[in-house]
């Protein structure tokens, strides 16, 4: 423009001049109503409408409210938001619009979440520009939306077959021949069934014992699971071993509700650990307590013999548990200490389960070293009589079109 009104005075051109002018005289305008829309920002008020639970690798709308509480109309707004990482925009999160005062104004975009956990977003930029867009001011409105991303669960057709043998010690019913498999002996009180008097016992210690069977005592189970840094990244999002771990702690509580077995969780994510009672009598409540708990890239900092207090969080002792299921892995089993890995097996008194998921292990441990670090966890279990237990389902899933399998 100044180049413009140069040219037009040289060559005495009054056309040129007028138009360069004209031109100085509408940047200058836009450059005044810009001035006055300074710190309007702030009176402009945004939400976000979305779905609070999810599943890990879905499309998930998110709706962004804007309205206009400035008293004076806007020209021109830029609104855009910034969801964290791993959630990854499926379209744009941002929008040009015209907000007259007191109006109210909304955009929508999708993102998917690659991992599992809870993510937070937090504050949105606004620009405001003048009428011909040439000035712009900016700010930010803080604006706090929760998303938690459930594992991914294959439904009624995922079936942890590698733990039946497992299942079998705390869930199985009648026995083939229509009788009832004994699960414990207790002493007879008044109103119990006498034809479930053992009187072989009787014989022995003089006292009247009745027998308790699977068919009618479900026992109880304790599943924790133990999330260390590296767990976010040994693989690719979004199958890195923490999603697989997540995934198959999800698939072990969907197992177990199943069979109507009661369940207690404990999950190390943090600086602490995150427990849930009673997890199978409300199945969605827990599953959105325990997950909202964890963010991706969280990491367990106490030793894991801290799973030995869980129960008291719960109103517990270890001695309430038929079982106790801890999910992890060999990086982590090699970082733990030996000895407090088996103050917490004693803790649970042979009745604990170290689960460990399948994943491509090899790709970061030697071979050797992976036999290695079993056999010392083995060793150490069998002192108590625990067990060493190993997937042998692949939870990795594969993104085909927008939808999701397991591979």
């Amino acid at each position: 423009m100044l180049a413009l009104l140069l040219l037009g005075f040289k060559t005495e051109n009054v056309v040129v001049v007028s138009l360069a002018l004209s031109l100085v005289l509408l940047v200058y305008y836009d450059y005044l109503r810009a001035s006055e829309l300074e710190g309007l920002t702030g009176r402009i008020a945004i939400t976000r409408e979305s779905p609070r639970i999810v599943t890990e690798l879905e499309d998930v709308k998110i709706r962004v409210l804007v309205e206009n509480l400035s008293g004076r109309d806007v020209p021109l707004a830029e609104v855009v938001d910034h969801p964290p990482e791993p959630l990854v925009p499926r379209s744009r999160p941002e929008a040009s619009m015209v907000l007259p005062k007191g109006s109210i104004a909304a955009f929508s975009y999708s993102v998917k979440p690659m991992l599992p956990g809870t993510y937070t977003l937090r504050s949105l930029e606004v620009r405001v520009y003048g009428p011909l867009g040439f000035f712009m001011t900016r700010g930010t409105v803080s604006s706090t939306t929760t998303i938690t991303a459930l594992p991914y669960y294959g439904g009624a057709k995922t079936s942890l077959r590698s733990l039946e043998r497992l299942w079998g010690l705390v869930i199985r019913g009648k026995a083939t021949g229509g009788m009832y498999d004994l699960a414990d002996l207790r002493e007879y009180v008044p109103g119990d069934d006498r034809r479930k008097i053992v009187w072989k016992a009787y014989a022995r210690t003089g006292r009247v014992y009745v027998r308790e069977d699977f068919g009618e005592v479900t026992a109880r189970v304790l599943a924790m699971l133990d999330v260390k840094a590296w767990d976010w990244t040994l693989g690719e999002p979004p199958n890195t071993l923490a999603s697989v771990e997540l995934r198959t702690l999800r698939s072990v509580v969907h197992e177990l509700a199943r069979y109507g077995v009661p369940l207690d969780l404990a999950v190390c994510c943090g600086e602490g650990i995150k427990v849930v009672r009673g997890a199978t009598e409300d199945l969605a409540r827990a599953l959105a307590d325990v997950f909202s708990y964890i963010e991706p890239y969280c990491r367990c900092a106490p030793r894991v013999d801290l799973f030995a207090s869980a129960p008291i969080y719960m109103g517990r002792s270890t001695s309430d548990y038929a079982a106790a299921l801890l999910i992890t892995n060999p990086v982590s089993l090699a970082a733990e200490n030996p000895a407090k890995f088996l103050e917490l097996a004693t803790m649970y008194g042979g009745r604990l389960r170290v689960v460990v998921p399948r994943f491509d292990y090899e790709l970061y441990v030697d071979r050797e070293e992976l036999k290695r670090i079993y056999r010392v966890a083995s060793d150490l279990l069998e002192r108590t009589g625990g067990t060493l237990e190993f997937l042998e389902e692949s939870l990795l899933v594969k993104p085909i079109g927008g939808t999701r399998r397991w591979r």
